[in-house]
């Protein structure tokens, strides 16, 4: 039972010996430092791309609204135009075959074709124009 009595002060020696105390040494102060500048420095990197996609969006939205706008010019010079007498004149004519008083209407005539029927008759009324013809 001696044997299995130690002493305090062989106790704490031998306590001393088993638990190192650990230390804060430079080394670990400048990995921590390292640390936390390359915590920093991926702040900074990533808010510098969230600017570059911010200004690449910017940027595209700038060129579609200046492509509207010019579109929009484009629309109301064709409004404007179309509310002229001019164009209603044209798309009278054109699309309606309407005439001003006055105007002599020509009307083409298609060359003949091999499978018209030769008895075509004539029309009666002034000068050739069916009676109550024109437009």
């Amino acid at each position: 039972m001696a044997k299995d009595v130690i002493s305090l002060a062989a106790r704490r020696k031998q306590s001393k010996n088993s638990r190192r105390r650990w230390k804060a040494t430079p080394r670990f102060f400048a990995m921590v430092l390292c640390l936390i500048c390359l915590w920093v420095a991926s702040g900074f990197v990533m808010r510098y791309f969230g600017i570059i996609m911010v200004q690449s969006e910017v940027t595209r939205v700038e060129r579609e609204i200046a492509a509207l706008e010019r579109r929009n010019d484009a629309i109301r010079e064709q409004i404007e135009y179309m509310q002229s007498d001019e164009y209603v004149e044209k798309v009278a004519r054109d699309k309606l075959g309407l005439v001003k008083p006055g105007d002599i209407v020509y009307k083409p005539v298609r060359p003949a074709r091999p499978d018209d029927p030769l008895d075509v008759q004539k029309r009666s009324g002034k000068g050739g124009v069916a009676a109550g013809g024109g437009y």
